[in-house]
């Protein structure tokens, strides 16, 4: 019986482990009835200190898959409101535009600079409309009235206010600036947050590696998604100074980073401590898969982002691309690399074709990781 524990990091993201859960459950439902995996998904357990984990079986597999969960710190820096959105536009401007650091991305991913004006253009687009609308508004009706004329500008900017919020969160325009002022906040220290969170999901992982130092055909995959590979580089870290200290192997240690966008710190003028980790964790010599796609709008797609952000490291990762032209069918391939939402988290989706990417062949089974991505 072939032994492992996951433990996944999810984006930058207000939702709860329940529905990473639930998206798990249904991708991995899809996945038996394509691949045959023959998997079976516990529901969720919540020990005594508050940790979830849910169980992945199979006949000659067991895997305990824990949700390293960060959506508190996320809503604590949720922009909520017209002000807070304000702010982070204005904070936008300054950490990447009025910083200099704009030229960076765009030499190194232009789909990455489009993504962060695209809140830019948006917001100054949508109220440039509103106030032409509410201007041709006025001098139609203040031959008649002025009284009127003047309400009637303000009932346009309200409700033009109205609805640019409410498109803004519809088309998830307002979560891509929180994510880019979160990223620059991250780069300078001022998540303070931070240190506790990863030094806890180090914890957890050394916990499972000295648990099983002695355990044959067993491995601990630490797994992020999108902002959750930045959090990753700082428990990468963490796990590797104190196995040094103590002396524990890492041999069974492997990382899966999927739709990373690392640079979003790492390219930041001010972030000195994040680099070290980044030097710390390129230094381990652990089996590292680094998985992006051309599709993903919202990661830097096959970016060596140790060697853009000028460092250089023994054990670099291994840059990879799932190739999802080839996991689904024409008609769906051309309905998903238009969805950037759904291109962003299709590694964690179910695939109609069986192909060299397959998160939850990566996540079960008798094989290493590193096996399975090297075959």
């Amino acid at each position: 019986m072939f032994q492992r524990d996951v433990f996944y990091i999810a984006g930058y993201d207000p939702r709860s482990y329940r529905y990473y859960y639930a998206l798990l459950k249904e991708n991995l439902v899809k996945q038996n009835s394509i691949s045959h995996f023959g998997l079976e998904i516990s529901p969720c357990h919540l020990t005594h200190n508050k940790e979830v984990f849910c169980q992945i079986a199979s006949q000659e597999s067991q895997t305990n898959y824990h949700f390293l969960t960060w959506d508190k710190v996320v809503r604590k820096y949720w922009s909520k409101t017209l002000w807070n959105f304000v702010c982070d536009f204005i904070y936008f401007l300054k950490a990447y535009i009025f910083s200099g650091i704009v030229k960076t991305f765009t030499q190194k991913s232009r789909t990455q600079l489009l993504a962060g004006f695209y809140p830019i253009v948006y917001f100054i687009g949508s109220y440039v409309l509103c106030f032409v609308v509410a201007y041709g508004l006025f001098v139609w009706i203040k031959e008649w009235n002025l009284y009127v004329a003047i309400a009637m500008i303000l009932a346009c900017l309200w409700i033009g206010t109205k609805g640019i919020l409410w498109c803004g969160k519809r088309f998830a325009v307002f979560w891509l600036s929180n994510i880019y002022v979160f990223c620059a906040k991250y780069a300078t220290g001022k998540i303070n947050e931070i240190p506790n969170l990863t030094l806890e999901f180090s914890q957890r992982i050394l916990k499972a590696l000295r648990e099983n130092q002695k355990t044959t055909h067993y491995e601990v995959i630490l797994c992020a998604h999108s902002v959750g590979t930045i959090l990753a580089i700082s428990v990468i870290a963490k796990v590797a100074e104190v196995a040094k200290n103590e002396n524990l192997n890492l041999k069974n240690f492997k990382v899966l980073m999927l739709g990373q966008c690392i640079p979003l710190v790492s390219f930041q003028k001010y972030c000195e401590a994040f680099r070290r980790e980044m030097e710390v964790a390129g230094n381990v010599g652990v089996f590292w898969c680094d998985y992006t796609s051309k599709i993903d709008g919202a990661c830097f797609a096959m970016l060596d982002y140790y060697k853009a952000s000028g460092l250089s490291v023994k054990s670099p990762p291994l840059y990879l691309s799932p190739r999802f032209h080839k996991l689904f069918t024409p008609i769906t391939y051309k309905k998903i690399r238009y969805n950037w939402y759904l291109a962003h988290f299709l590694y964690l989706h179910a695939t109609e074709i069986d192909g060299k990417y397959n998160y939850f062949n990566f996540i079960s089974g008798v094989k290493t990781l590193e096996h399975k991505v090297k075959e």
